[in-house]
């Protein structure tokens, strides 16, 4: 009942039990949280307890009360550690067990003088027993061993010290409720936990041997435990648990050294543990580090700030604020420290790069406030975002502008400690410190702290705000100009990859080739009717001369219709790069073997036919009407560049003039003000002692005109610089450099995204295959077992059959994993064409059967052999398969998937629908797939993996109505030093 009232939860109870474990000088405390046992258990490392601890300190009430008293000696210590200051007070924190389930077994091995106990105590605890009405505490059982040999108790012991809870029931049960009683005799024979079943990793709390510290298993734990883990409020605040243990010690800055480290495992019922409170669920020093503004200093005992604040991660200037209640006394909550991050609302305000600042507001929305530490643990509930003790949101729904501060865009701390700060005291049920006078003192302080520096440091009008209101401007305008850009970018970037898209689509289905070849025969045919016609020869040269300029017109339009520029200022994608690479190399391929071949092939059927017809044509007219056509396209282009020039120089300019126009009127206005201002006072009588006083005010005036209208003129000789010395020097343009700068940070992106995806895929790999390994043996086993028993009974052997192929084909899995890894092949080995067939050939089989398709190899590659490792060459060989299987699937003829060889090289075709010319660059690219779905890594990991031995993965060039052939060679550069040999 203690534990009820004056616990508020589950997740306050854990808490309750980590302090315990800092009292008992522990260094790590762990809960792991078994969903499908539905089993709590929470260890630690500290120094146990005796049966004597047990006995008269853990199972009795209170007894940090009793305190130097002849029957109870002080809490032990821990030589090898800096004395800790007790967190409990009043003895009630291990009813807290009570409170997450109804039973547990607790296991504690003392350490004494640095000397291990070779006796373990075990002891188990029925709390429901203890809700029997009209009994005495001295019935209830609390069974208990002592287990020597440094072991730890097994099943048979936890069931005895239930059997012995049970007996007492029985003694019990006639004296109370039949319906609790029955209660009690479900939950003793649902207790089944066995200590040794449970296999600890070395490095975590154990009891094995010659470690101390004491263990809890509780089982059944609360439902509301699942509850508290799981429900995330929809506004993505944290849940119970998660604000009540998140942060339990302060490890949000460097270089700090908590004194115990505090763990939660959920284990559910599938995949590994989720980590809720350690490690990065909580604030790390470098978030800390990377927000926009900090705040660190002291208050001393009469409540004064002396400390740095860092606006904009500038270097930290001096700070000095006083508390005006202070009236020269000291301060009854006596001194403490005070230091927090904080980050701007907006990415357009902040320092933090936008991806990151989204991550960063998720995670302040979650847990962002202000904690308070004692001595290294957490205060509750100080740090909750629900819990506003300074006002900080209520003021700011007064005035986001004026009072600055949101509570969750603040994350950082209070450092309390003994000694200091012991009229600090806290609630019993760990509800925040009791409403006394040093309590109201510390909120004074810390209210008018934030008050006051969002006045000097944040407001307009604040004495400290230029450096957080110029970076502040800088951040907008530089965004201002980014967001413009990517407008721009966007539009002529969208426009730029339409037009790409409509080339490949012509380029695809050969029309510009057949429009280019029906202008030909056009053009032959009305040469031929010119010259049947019964005109004069003067006049049948010069029809002919008109007919061949058409043909060249009628090309050249064709020619235009898939001419693209690249447009200037624009980034480009890896993707679109490799689709403006792709249509460039075919563009140019149509202008050398379709375009100039077919200009040529006219002008020499013009003049073959006028010369067999003795019709007399003037060829330096016909060369003057060709080198005309491009004089005057030249020309056309130059005077519309030349007329756009000029109007943009004068608008340019206008601008530059009207800009410092109105940038000097706008100073010599200020002037003129102020020295109006000064002829009045000059006639007034202004004492000596108010001088300094409008002297400022004056030249403040000025000196805030001045920078405004200077650092605008600035920018703008500095762009017209940027422009003078690209014209004088030749050099690159800021057009170009941003250009190049942009594609490489967006290059980099994708990799690190990609990388830390190929990270987890083979994080992931490696798990699949250590696991499968290490059940793959019994499998086997109990196959061949289920054999003989099939042997044996006849209606077992379809099962047993159906089961061992299945099982073999899995096997061909496991083995691909085998060859995934080149710790089995560390040196290149001999592998033949025979063995990559026979291996895709077993792989695939089920699948090539399902989908109807052939998979063959030639003679010549099964003869073929390779000097490398099973690792590189196997999944490449896989890939390519599978990516055919899936294409193949749209074939309605035969399909089929070929491997050969042609000199050196080793071929994998099919006869699918092929690439398109538009990806046949992209699709060796990472992250692009046309499979819906599809990660696109595979063919990109294959050409990586290939090149770092020496080989190369290509696609040949498209064939119509041929599928796709995709060959491994020899690497331009030669053999890797530990590379691929092929014969």
């Amino acid at each position: 009942m203690l534990g009820r009232q004056q616990i508020a939860g589950i997740p306050t109870a854990i808490s309750e039990l980590f302090k315990n474990a800092h009292d008992a000088y522990a260094r790590n405390v762990e809960v792991d949280y078994f969903r499908r046992e539905n089993l709590f258990v929470l260890r630690d490392d500290g120094l146990g307890m005796t049966r004597d601890d047990f006995e008269q300190r853990w199972l009795s009430l209170g007894t940090e009360s009793k305190l130097g008293t002849a029957t109870l000696n002080m809490p032990p210590k821990d030589p090898d550690q800096p004395k800790r200051p007790t967190l409990g007070e009043k003895g009630i924190g291990r009813l807290a067990v009570a409170i997450i389930g109804p039973q547990a077994l607790i296991l504690s091995r003392a350490r004494r003088d640095r000397v291990v106990s070779d006796k373990l105590v075990a002891a188990y605890i029925n709390w429901t027993m203890f809700e029997l009405p009209g009994i005495d505490l001295s019935e209830v059982a609390v069974p208990l061993l002592e287990i020597p040999g440094g072991r730890l108790p097994n099943g048979k012991d936890v069931a005895r010290m239930v059997e012995e809870a049970s007996r007492c029931l029985d003694k019990l049960s006639d004296r109370s409720d039949p319906r609790k009683v029955r209660e009690i005799q479900k939950q003793l024979s649902g207790f089944n936990v066995d200590p040794i079943d449970w296999d600890w990793e070395e490095g975590t709390p154990l009891l094995k041997g010659k470690e101390s510290g004491t263990h809890f298993f509780i089982q059944p734990a609360d439902a509301i435990l699942a509850d508290d883990i799981d429900n995330r409020q929809s506004d993505g605040k944290a849940t119970r648990l998660e604000r009540n243990l998140v942060g339990f010690t302060n490890t949000m800055v460097p270089g700090g050294a908590p004194p115990i480290v505090a763990r939660f495992r959920d284990h559910k019922t599938e995949g590994p543990p989720t980590e809720l409170i350690a490690d990065a669920a909580f604030f790390t020093p470098g978030e800390f580090q990377e927000v926009d503004h900090h705040l660190d200093g002291t208050f001393d005992e009469y409540g004064q700030f002396r400390g740095k604040v860092g606006v904009y991660q500038t270097t930290p200037e001096d700070y000095v604020l006083t508390w005006s209640e202070s009236d020269g006394k000291k301060t009854l909550c006596g001194p403490f420290n005070l230091r927090f991050a904080y980050m701007q609302g907006t990415p357009r305000d902040s320092l933090v790069p936008p991806d990151e600042h989204n991550r960063m507001r998720r995670k302040l929305d979650r847990i962002g406030g202000l904690y308070v530490y004692r001595d290294g643990i957490r205060v509750q509930p100080y740090g909750d975002s629900d819990f506003d003790w300074l006002d900080i949101e209520r003021n700011r729904t007064l005035g986001a502008g004026y009072y600055f501060y949101s509570y969750r865009r603040i994350f950082g701390f209070i450092e309390l400690s003994a000694g200091k700060n012991d009229a600090l005291s806290e609630k019993a049920g760990r509800e925040g410190f009791r409403d006394n006078a040093a309590y109201r003192q510390l909120r004074s302080i810390l209210m008018n702290f934030f008050v006051q520096t969002a006045a000097d440091f944040f407001r307009e009008s604040g004495k400290f705000a230029d450096a957080h209101l110029e970076r502040k401007a800088e951040l907008n305008r530089n965004e201002d100009i980014r967001r413009k850009q990517a407008s721009s970018v966007r539009k002529k970037r969208a426009a730029f990859q339409e037009s790409i898209g409509k080339a490949f689509s012509v380029f695809d289905d050969g029309s510009a080739e057949r429009q280019v070849r029906a202008v030909f025969d056009t053009t032959r045919a009305d040469a031929d009717r010119i010259i049947r016609q019964q005109i004069p020869p003067q006049q049948k040269a010069m029809a002919l001369m008109r007919i061949e300029k058409s043909g060249r017109d009628k090309i050249a339009d064709i020619r235009r219709s898939v001419a693209i520029t690249k447009p200037r200022g624009v980034s480009l994608s890896r993707a679109l790069s490799n689709e403006w690479d792709s249509y460039a190399g075919h563009f140019d391929r149509l202008v050398s073997e379709t375009f100039e071949p077919t200009e040529n092939e006219i002008e020499r059927y013009v003049s073959k036919v006028a010369a067999s017809s003795k019709i007399p044509l003037n060829d330096a007219a016909r060369l003057t009407a060709a080198v005309s056509e491009f004089s005057d396209e030249a020309l056309r282009s130059v005077r519309s560049l030349r007329t756009d020039i000029a109007s943009l120089t004068s608008q340019i300019a206008n601008k530059v003039r009207d800009t410092t126009r109105d940038s000097y009127h706008a100073v010599n206005h200020a002037v003129d003000e102020v020295m109006a201002e000064l002829e009045m006072l000059r006639r007034s009588s202004v004492r000596a002692k108010d001088l300094s006083e409008v002297r400022d005010d004056l030249a403040r005036r000025i000196t805030e005109v001045h920078t405004t209208e200077a650092a605008r003129l600035e920018r703008l000789r500095d762009q017209l610089n940027e422009v003078n010395r690209v014209w004088q020097e030749g050099a690159y343009d800021s057009t170009e450099l941003t250009v190049a700068i942009e594609e490489e940070l967006d290059e980099l992106r994708e990799r690190r995204d990609s990388d830390l995806e190929l990270a987890q895929i083979g994080l992931a790999l490696n798990t699949v295959s250590h696991e499968f390994e290490k059940n793959v043996g019994s499998i086997r086993q109990g196959i061949q077992t289920l054999g003989a028993w099939a042997a044996e009974n006849p209606e077992l052997g379809e099962l047993h059959q159906e089961l061992r192929v299945s099982f073999a084909h899995l096997d061909e899995y496991l083995t691909l994993f085998t060859q995934l890894d080149r710790r089995t092949n560390p040196t290149p080995i001999e592998i033949s064409g025979k063995q990559i067939f026979e291996f895709c050939e077993r792989l695939f089989t089920p699948r090539l059967e399902r989908h109807r398709i052939e998979l063959k190899a030639s003679t010549a590659f099964k003869r073929a052999t390779l000097q490398s490792f099973p690792s590189s060459i196997y999944p490449v060989f896989v890939n390519l398969i599978d990516n055919a299987i899936y294409w193949l699937q749209r074939n309605r003829g035969d399909r089929t998937i070929t491997l050969d060889k042609e000199g050196t090289d080793l071929l994998i075709r099919d006869n699918g629908p092929g690439v398109s010319i538009r990806d046949r660059e992209n699709i060796f690219a990472l992250n692009f797939s046309r499979k819906p779905g599809g990660r696109g890594m595979g063919l990109h990991i294959s050409r990586e993996t290939l090149a770092r031995v020496g080989l190369r993965l290509d696609i040949d060039p498209r064939v119509e109505s041929e599928g796709a052939t995709f060959r491994i060679s020899e690497a331009p550069e030669g053999r890797s030093k530990t590379g691929s040999k092929r014969k």
